[in-house]
């Protein structure tokens, strides 16, 4: 149970404290304010394989407590691993695998070298004691809308590499993010999509300020 307002100055600190304890225990994160840090409070969540659950008004907060709990109330896996055998894995996401409740199935993403071929073992130690499963990828057939997966792997492994805190990513992860976005047609903070307008609608190139207004927290 992580309590905090979520002024502090190690954004990126925490979430990387998280991610590298996610095989000790998952994190739920529970914000309540009208300003509250979502940066924090839902990187957190995500790094630790949780659900960010954020209450604007102080008066749901029981409602959205009692929901938090019912959510995580009924395990149904933990000490979850994966084992691939057969074939070559890797750049799979995430790097460790969260417990299996009632509501949230395992969902991992990655790569692989070679033939589909092979099996994906997956094992944890459910109410009854120990439980395996075994898929044969010999039995499972590529279709057209699969190619979708390999757009969402990117997606997650950016996310993983840039999306959490204020602090600046790594020189290393500036560059893996950026290979990520032009391999695979992504917006990120460092590729972009560009538009190019053939008519000129501002013929005398005279600019005008305008004021826009921000939001505040409520009072």
């Amino acid at each position: 149970l992580v309590v905090t307002d979520g002024y502090i100055g190690q954004d990126r600190g925490a979430i990387e404290l998280v991610r590298n304890k996610l095989s000790d225990a998952n994190v739920f994160a529970f914000g309540i304010g009208s300003s509250v840090n979502r940066f924090l409070i839902e990187g957190v969540a995500k790094a630790g394989a949780g659900e960010p659950f954020v209450v604007t008004d102080p008066g749901e907060a029981a409602k959205t407590a009692e929901r938090l709990r019912d959510y995580i109330k009924a395990p149904v896996l933990t000490d979850v691993k994966v084992r691939y055998e057969g074939f070559d894995a890797y750049d799979v996401e995430p790097k460790s695998i969260p417990d299996v409740l009632a509501e949230r199935p395992v969902v991992i993403q990655g790569k692989y070298r070679g033939d589909a071929k092979g099996f994906v073992t997956l094992s944890g130690l459910g109410g009854l004691g120990g439980f395996s499963q075994r898929f044969d990828l010999s039995q499972v057939k590529s279709r057209p809308e699969h190619r979708a997966l390999s757009f969402l792997w990117a997606r997650s492994r950016v996310a993983t590499l840039g999306d959490f805190g204020f602090a600046e990513p790594s020189p290393q992860a500036k560059s893996e993010i950026t290979a990520l976005g032009l391999r695979y047609n992504l917006l990120t903070d460092y590729t972009s999509f560009v538009a190019v307008a053939r008519k000129v609608v501002n013929p005398g190139g005279a600019a005008q300020n305008v004021d826009q207004p921000l939001p505040l927290p409520a009072g």
